[in-house]
């Protein structure tokens, strides 16, 4: 399944990623400091479909339980070696169904990578001064299918 048409998904649908059922709750669209726009979907069980268009990069993520920092560029977590790879921030410019975050919220997020390609993804809400970890994969096309 192509990112144009996980985009154009409407609430309640459900696609299959990984095999698994991701059932679209809601999104965030983020409008990024160098003017990309990039959209979380929310599913019903806590999960996070990052989309980043222009890339067509799409990145499974899930909160993590625990709360990690970053020490000297790298985050240790389940014994894997997270290292510093990309940072931005950006502004929610429109919400839809049930997101964690509020229209207008200003985000700054980073990601880690671990050598088999395991990301970490710590975001700051500017606006509540909340944080929240996530750890993903990367997704193929080929990885996401309708249901």
């Amino acid at each position: 399944m192509h990112v144009k048409d996980i985009l154009k998904l409407e609430l309640g649908s459900s696609i299959s990623i990984f095999n698994e059922p991701f059932t679209y709750v809601g999104h965030a669209q983020i409008e990024l400091d160098g003017g990309h726009t990039i959209r979380w979907l929310y599913d019903d069980e806590g999960r996070m479909l990052a989309v980043a268009p222009q890339e067509e990069e799409l990145i499974l993520f899930r909160e993590l339980d625990e709360e990690v920092e970053p020490e000297d560029e790298m985050i240790l977590l389940q014994g894997k070696e997270h290292e510093f790879s990309y940072e931005d921030a950006g502004n929610i410019i429109e919400i839809e169904g049930e997101c964690p975050v509020d229209d207008e919220d200003r985000l700054m997020f980073s990601d880690y990578q671990a050598p088999g390609g395991g990301i970490v993804r710590l975001i700051e809400n500017e606006n509540t001064g909340e944080s929240v970890g996530y750890v993903g994969v990367h997704v193929s096309d080929d990885d996401v299918t309708e249901m």
